[in-house]
């Protein structure tokens, strides 16, 4: 396994939903990251296409 750390803005955001509203508050954070993911792999394709 790779060591990978993780920005300490986002450890705080994370464990802030989590405290104050538990696990059904992590798993709606996490509906809308991948929503947002999805948003920036979208505009990041944009700016930059594969050159096939």
């Amino acid at each position: 396994m790779t060591e990978h750390t993780i920005d300490p803005a986002i450890l705080e955001a994370v464990q802030s939903v989590a405290n104050r509203f538990g696990v059904a508050g992590l798993e709606e954070m996490i509906v809308h990251a991948n929503a947002e993911l999805e948003i920036a792999k979208k505009a990041y394709a944009e700016l930059a296409p594969d050159s096939d």
